[in-house]
């Protein structure tokens, strides 16, 4: 009984401090509050789309490999050693690192990165599309990493399979 008593007290006290409360700020509609916040938001939500969709669609290709290349590029069942990380981004993307650099896998990867929004955005088309199908599909992941471990593997092969 006493914690129904209590209750009781409690709500009455926040009835009260409620009612000193809107008494205080009589000058304010929350009814055009909430009006003006949701106008607000729907202004910012879709500013915020806009700008969005400008930057997004300049180069598809290059946005999708920055995203979807660290994750990639950080799978160590994928790439065992620094080297075989390299292999692949030299067959696939055309690019030379520098191998005496002795960076850390991190630092390629940032290095990657950098030299992808670089590279001719046409060339990339079918690397993307390949690359695109290689990261959504769990299954031929493990099928190409299955793949690696046979000899003569090739990742231009491999990646020209996928986009057939």
């Amino acid at each position: 009984m006493k914690t129904n008593k209590n209750k009781i007290k409690q709500v009455a006290n926040l009835l009260e401090e409620l009612s000193w409360l809107l008494d205080s700020n009589k000058g304010v509609s929350l009814k055009e509050a909430s009006m003006i916040l949701r106008e607000q938001n729907e202004t910012s939500s879709s500013l915020s789309n806009n700008v969005f969709d400008k930057y997004v669609n300049k180069n598809q290709n290059k946005h999708f490999l920055v995203g979807a290349l660290p994750s990639l590029l950080q799978d160590n069942t994928l790439f065992k050693s620094n080297s075989e990380m390299l292999d692949f981004v030299e067959d696939v993307l055309k690019l030379k690192p520098s191998r005496a650099a002795k960076r850390s896998r991190i630092e390629y990867i940032g290095w990657i990165v950098c030299e992808v929004s670089s590279l001719n955005d046409k060339g990339l088309e079918s690397l993307v599309k390949s690359l695109s199908v290689i990261v959504g599909d769990d299954t031929l992941l493990k099928k190409i990493k299955e793949a690696k471990k046979k000899p003569n593997f090739s990742w231009n092969e491999t990646i020209q399979k996928i986009g057939k």
